[in-house]
């Protein structure tokens, strides 16, 4: 009896050792793809293209950096051609003259980015954004009775009006707190025509922007804060690429439905190794920006 207990301790022990192992997993990492933020605008200040390489699902790296490609931005209906300069982590700039901008309203555009002997291009013409008329802060007493203390905080409140024609609009208005973006996937704020919300069609259009005001996030301020806004002029199918992405990101839970591709518009050029992905738009922005008091 004591020899056979002798051996259930062994074979206990082997059996607990044995779930010490280590079990490697290769997993499929998938294919390299070239992935190219290219959203340029008419503001005075330094333009920004990324060109990056997409990394394997669980790395914890920063996206690994384009740094030898060819960037360059043609306006086809000026004819001028922008060449942009790699900086750093990707980024490839052009540096704004004071009294110009790059980016002009009606004007076509072509991007190409050329890798390795290979040019991807991508084109989009500039549209206009919409009259911004006021920010106003509206002071927040929590929900309780009697008024507001001195500590308070503050929602801020977007007057805006649409160009109102036969013509959609479509619009990715963007907040600041401080001239910090608040950049979550909750922040996306994209509209047709100022109507709020997500829409996938323009009825009809309406000089009203966000009648009679938007409220510019779910963000709060504090007195002396800065509140700044600005809304980007979007392409129709750079408004609809916020729908899938959105979609996407909020695809989970119980009635998650198959993840897809969020569609492309940078074309891959024939005999190119490597596909690319991203998004090219050319924005028209009126911007404005208050101190909370």
């Amino acid at each position: 009896m004591k020899k056979a207990f002798h051996y259930l301790i062994i074979l206990s022990a082997l059996f607990f050792y044995s779930c010490n192992d280590v079990v490697q997993i290769k997993l499929d990492e998938g294919s390299k793809l070239i992935v190219i933020d290219a959203f340029v605008n008419d503001l005075r200040e330094k333009q920004k293209i990324r060109v990056i390489t997409s990394d394997n699902y669980f790395s914890n790296r920063a996206a690994p950096p384009v740094t030898n490609a060819t960037v360059i931005l043609k306006d086809l209906t000026s004819g001028q051609q922008y060449n942009f300069t790699y900086e750093t982590d990707g980024y490839y700039t052009y540096a704004i003259n004071a009294a110009d901008t790059i980016a002009k309203i009606n004007h076509s555009y072509v991007l190409n980015v050329s890798i390795d002997g290979y040019t991807y291009y991508s084109s989009c013409s500039q549209k206009r954004t919409a009259v911004l008329d006021t920010i106003l802060a509206q002071q927040d007493n929590g929900g309780g009775f009697g008024p507001p203390s001195k500590d308070s905080s503050y929602s801020c409140l977007l007057f805006a009006r649409d160009k109102a024609d036969n013509n959609p609009d479509y619009y990715w208005i963007k907040t600041f707190r401080n001239d910090t973006l608040f950049n979550g996937s909750a922040d996306i704020n994209i509209c047709i025509d100022g109507t709020g919300g997500v829409a996938t069609d323009a009825p009809q259009d309406t000089i009203m922007f966000t009648p009679p005001a938007t409220l510019l996030s779910f963000k709060t301020y504090k007195k002396f804060e800065s509140c700044k806004v600005q809304i980007h002029s979007l392409s129709r199918e750079n408004y609809f690429f916020f729908i899938q992405a959105l979609a996407q990101i909020n695809n989970g839970g119980l009635f998650a439905t198959t993840p897809e591709n969020v569609k492309t518009n940078i074309i891959t050029p024939e005999g190119a190794k490597i596909k690319a992905i991203g998004r090219f738009n050319m924005a028209s922005v009126v911007e404005q920006k208050i101190i909370v008091k």
